[in-house]
């Protein structure tokens, strides 16, 4: 039997942007930084960039109004959530889940760790770890959870906003 190989979600990234006609481009972890047409573009996106993390805080403190927020609220949206489950398309689906999410932490902290970060034109993606720290509701210990993170963006009515979000725990080489 064979395995399936595995195929890096930067590349499958990079793939949908090339298709797009945009290049990929591959920054080191400590780079958060955006590869646009020009400064003030790149400046937008790691604007934009910094409001997902402060509201993705808020998230992993039970509040999920700021990230809800920033999300896209067109048909094709989906999120591949850290907690496993179906794949969530369409604002609805979407918004349902990240009340549910919220509902699982408290006391959060985390620490980003960006790998790629690109934005051209009117898409823009990261890749990322992120490593959280947080209480579930109603529990005295301590929890931790590290995922890879997949987002892409898309500029609508002059603003960034996601549109998809895929997070998975398989950090270690199976």
């Amino acid at each position: 039997m064979r395995k399936a190989a595995f195929i890096s979600p930067a590349l499958v990234v990079a793939g949908i942007l090339a298709g797009a006609g945009l290049p990929p481009c591959v920054m080191p972890s400590a780079a958060v930084r955006a590869q646009a047409a020009s400064p003030a573009a790149a400046n937008d996106f790691t604007t934009f960039l910094a409001r997902v993390d402060a509201a993705q805080l808020e998230l992993q403190n039970g509040r999920p109004a700021a990230f809800k927020a920033l999300w896209s609220k067109a048909d094709e949206v989906t999120l591949s959530g850290g907690f496993g489950g179906t794949i969530e398309k369409g604002w609805p689906a979407i918004s349902s889940r990240l009340d549910w999410v919220a509902t699982r932490f408290s006391n959060g902290t985390n620490r980003i760790e960006r790998i790629v970060t690109h934005a051209s034109g009117e898409l823009g993606y990261v890749i990322q770890a992120e490593h959280l720290q947080y209480r579930v509701p109603g529990d005295i210990s301590d929890s931790t959870r590290d995922y890879r993170v997949t987002m892409i963006f898309r500029r609508q009515a002059g603003e960034w906003r996601i549109v998809h979000r895929q997070a998975d725990s398989q950090l270690t080489r199976q």
